[in-house]
């Protein structure tokens, strides 16, 4: 069954709900891993807990990801020592010990182990337990892997380890989906908005490709991080291709080499001249260019209220969505005590809410 990032939400609810162990499927760099650590901190709240990467104490709740792949089985089953006449097995200790502990133990990428180091973790994925050891009530196995056909190295599950989770394949994202994630994770807005004009660009894999660098959520999130705040066209080129790859890096600079053929200063002094902006490309690029200069200085953010008279409907809601995930404190504020602002708000409220 192939579910969406909000589907997959809801599955890993119930798998923790019901302690149901979980595996995730999917290609690379679509979230897999990022779902379910966005579930674990959004389940802490819930909870009133503390969201803990490390040791779990008591007020916390943990989530613990284990690479099982990087592991020798006796990192799993512990080592072995004598108690008396008896053996007794010395558990790892990034295993919860707490048994009044809630939170989630996240084996990723365990498909990349061999079936000799997943063999290891059969007891524990289906009875809770390991020799003496007991997972406590509060904590539920998941894991997550990519699929044969994605290249990644990955060993064949055996049918005993499969049968042991329950199954699901995480779709890639479409651009709504991805949007609503950009803007709360503050991607540059000059790639949301080149993936709102061409998201097939979002994620283009192909396993012929001897690219080292393709695109992916994943990896226009690493090229966010490196182009953030930078203009110069010839670094620019650089740093996207080393992100998403030289194709695709080569549309996302010509795409903002647009800019050149928009006045942004006159279009703020004249918001009228956004209605002789005919080509789509030209509106996208707008859009991400008045929003990045926003960021730089908030005075525009009136100014940008009125652009949205000359804009179709679609393009208003996506300027003061972009705008919002500038600054969601200053753009809530102001959006409230300006007058266009409040006409807007009432206009778009379900969509800006």
């Amino acid at each position: 069954m192939k579910v969406n990032h909000n589907e997959l939400k809801e599955q890993i609810k119930v798998a923790y709900e019901t302690r149901t162990p979980l595996f995730i499927w999917g290609t690379t760099g679509i979230g897999k891993s990022d779902s379910v650590k966005k579930f674990a901190k959004e389940t802490a709240k819930s909870l009133g807990l503390e969201f803990s990467e490390k040791e779990v104490e008591d007020g916390k709740f943990g989530f613990i990801d284990i690479r099982i792949s990087q592991l020798e089985p006796s990192d799993l089953r512990g080592l072995p020592s004598i108690d008396g006449d008896r053996t007794k097995w010395l558990i790892p200790n990034w295993l919860p010990k707490n048994p009044d502990s809630k939170g989630i133990l996240f084996f990723d990428e365990i498909n990349l182990s061999p079936p000799s180091i997943q063999a290891t973790a059969y007891q524990l994925i289906l009875d809770r337990k390991l020799g003496d050891y007991e997972l406590p009530n509060g904590w539920v196995i998941i894991s997550a892997g990519n699929r044969v056909e994605d290249k990644c190295n990955v060993f064949e599950m055996s049918s005993a380890l499969c049968n042991r989770f329950t199954h699901t394949e995480l779709n890639i994202p479409d651009k709504d989906m991805w949007l609503n994630w950009a803007l709360e994770n503050g991607i540059d807005n000059r790639i949301i908005a080149f993936l709102q004009f061409k998201p097939n660009s979002l994620f283009d894999f192909n396993s012929k490709n001897k690219d080292k660098a393709f695109p992916t959520p994943r990896s226009w999130a690493f090229c966010s991080r490196l182009i953030k705040g930078k203009e110069d066209k010839n670094l620019l080129n650089i740093l996207v291709g080393s992100a998403i790859g030289e194709a695709t890096a080569t549309e996302f600079c010509a795409f903002l080499r647009l800019q050149t053929k928009i006045n942004v200063a006159d279009i703020l002094k004249n918001p009228k001249l956004v209605a002789e902006i005919d080509e789509i490309d030209l509106k996208y690029v707008l859009l991400g260019t008045i929003s990045e200069y926003y960021r730089k200085d908030k005075k525009l953010l009136e100014k940008s209220f009125v652009l949205c008279d000359y804009l179709e409907s679609e393009f208003a809601v996506l300027l003061l969505r972009f705008l919002k995930g500038v600054n969601k404190l200053h753009f809530s504020k102001t959006i409230i005590s300006d007058k266009k602002g409040k006409v807007l708000l009432n206009k778009y409220a379900e969509i800006l809410n």
